[in-house]
Formats: structure tokens, C-alpha cells, sequence
């Protein structure tokens, strides 16, 4: 990523969340698709990296795609917030116990491994990562760390979409949005996803935004590699839901599939894509 991508970014995410213009997000929004590499059509594309099994062939054929809750995901700093956990603490006491000298009782003895081990508050983090569903995309399809990681180390294939119809969709989907991920140098230092007392107990739409901002950031030494954009659906996890990671939504099939330099052409489950894509009319290469 170039460093105007990387302000752009951070501008979508800003003026979204934190401004609330959605006008100027949108002006970001597309000054950073104006730089996806183009791979010809009328459109350019985002790209989705996936194993080849039968999950994601039903998906196909279903013309849906699986989105999670983070909560699912191997990376638990994933749309985890930051907490300003002395201020949080000296508010607690302040209530609880008001003839105390808060500061002086957090700064003694209270820590920080205390707080965060508790299980109300880890439930209660847990059920934030559980707000929204995500499935992740990408700007390129010749990413080789990206076909190692999320493509069974390129035996797998990468779903190519037209941005305009995933537009197309999220217009006609009101809990639905796709923003790109903006990339910090450090989560831990952003006090714009740092949760203060009032965003846990009193919380506002300026709490609400910051937990969607909290799901747009990540860090760039980690995972800038990815150049992502999340499609994010609003529906939060239920009790009903049990074990389940997440769920298959309805949305679009991609235009194009491409397999990865090892994938298996005499398997199975490549002849069942090839099947798929004919009756769908979806080109493979």
C-alpha cells in the first residue's frame, strides 16, 4: 500500500465514525477504489481468497456467503476494543465506594491482568465482538502471502466480485456496508476505539460508532499485507445460535474464479466448481 491508500483509509473510517459524514467517507471511499489495480471490465474488483470444500461450493451454489462473528476468529485482538481501564476502575469506585480516594485505590491495587480476567468482563467483550458478522476481501489476486494464508497454501481458489455489485447489494441491504480496514501503527495508542466508562454503561450512537471503527482497525506491521475491505452485516449473535461461528448470508456470486497454482483439477470438489460455475455462467481460469 502506497501512503496516500493508507491516508485514505484512515479518512473513510474517520469521517464515517467519528464525523458521522457520510458524504466525505464516500469521497475517500472511492478515491481509494480509483487506486485497485485494474484488472480489466467495466468494473474493478475486490477479491475473497477461500479453501476449496464443500462449504464454499454450497455457497456458491446457494449464492451466499459465509460471514462470521469475530469472536470466532483465531486473532482475539480482532474487533476487540481498547479499554481506558484506570478510568473505568476509578469510576466504579467512585460509585461504589464514594469516601475512597478512587485514584489512589486504582493506582494501588488494582491491575490491569485483574480486570481483563474477570468473566463478566470478557463476557462482556465477547458479546461486543459479537455485534456485527464479517466476511473479508481483498485488492489483489496475486497475493502470495494472501493464497498461503487463506487459500490452503494456493490449493484453493479466489473469488473475484465486481465492486459495483457488491454496491448494488449493500443498497438494497439496509444492515449492510463494506468499508476498507484502516491500518495503525498501534491499536492500544488510538483513542478513538479507547472505551471509557459512559461507552460500557451509559452508551450513546458516539459509543456505537466507536465500536464499528473498533471493527475497521488493525495494525499495519501485522496485517497491512492484506490491503482489506470488510463487508460487515449488522446482526448480532444470539443465544440460538449456540457454537455457531457465523451463518451464510445471501448475496452475489463473483464474476470470475480463479484456482490456486496447486489446486487439485482431478478432485472432487474441483469437478463439483466446474459444475457450479457452468450452471451459474461463471467463467474459471
Amino acid at each position: 500500500m502506497t501512503r496516500k491508500q493508507i491516508e485514505l483509509r484512515e479518512k473513510a473510517n474517520i469521517e464515517k465514525y467519528i464525523y458521522n459524514n457520510a458524504e466525505a467517507s464516500v469521497d475517500a471511499i472511492m478515491a481509494l477504489y480509483s487506486r485497485i489495480p485494474d484488472i480489466g471490465g467495466i468494473y474493478k474488483s475486490l477479491f475473497r481468497y477461500r479453501a476449496l470444500n464443500s462449504y464454499e461450493l454450497d455457497s456458491l451454489e446457494n449464492e451466499t456467503i459465509f460471514m462470521r462473528w469475530p469472536s470466532s476468529y483465531k486473532d482475539t485482538s480482532d474487533c476487540t476494543p481498547e479499554f481506558k481501564l484506570d478510568e473505568i476502575s476509578e469510576y466504579i469506585i467512585r460509585k461504589k465506594y464514594p469516601i475512597l480516594n478512587a485514584e489512589k485505590v486504582v493506582k494501588e491495587l488494582i491491575s490491569v491482568s485483574d480486570i481483563m480476567e474477570n468473566p463478566k468482563f470478557s463476557e462482556k467483550i465477547n458479546d461486543m465482538r459479537n455485534m456485527s458478522m464479517i466476511a473479508c476481501f481483498t485488492e489483489r489476486y496475486n497475493n502470495q502471502k494472501m493464497w498461503e494464508q487463506y487459500a490452503n497454501h494456493s490449493s484453493g481458489i479466489c473469488l473475484v466480485y465486481s465492486f459495483f455489485d457488491i454496491l448494488e447489494v449493500i443498497e438494497h441491504c439496509e444492515d449492510m456496508s463494506i468499508m476498507p480496514v484502516r491500518y495503525v501503527d498501534n491499536r492500544k495508542n488510538c483513542e478513538d476505539i479507547n472505551l471509557n466508562h459512559k461507552d460500557l454503561i451509559e452508551p450513546d450512537d458516539k459509543s456505537e460508532s466507536k465500536y464499528q471503527l473498533i471493527c475497521t482497525t488493525k495494525e499495519k506491521s501485522i496485517y497491512g499485507f492484506e490491503e482489506e475491505w470488510r463487508l460487515i452485516y449488522e446482526r448480532e449473535k444470539q443465544v440460538t445460535d449456540g457454537e455457531k461461528i457465523g451463518d451464510s448470508i445471501p448475496f452475489i456470486n463473483p464474476t470470475l474464479i480463479i484456482g490456486g497454482n496447486l489446486v487439485d483439477k482431478k478432485s472432487l470438489e474441483y469437478q463439483r466448481l466446474i459444475s457450479i460455475a457452468e450452471e451459474k455462467e461463471i467463467r474459471v481460469i
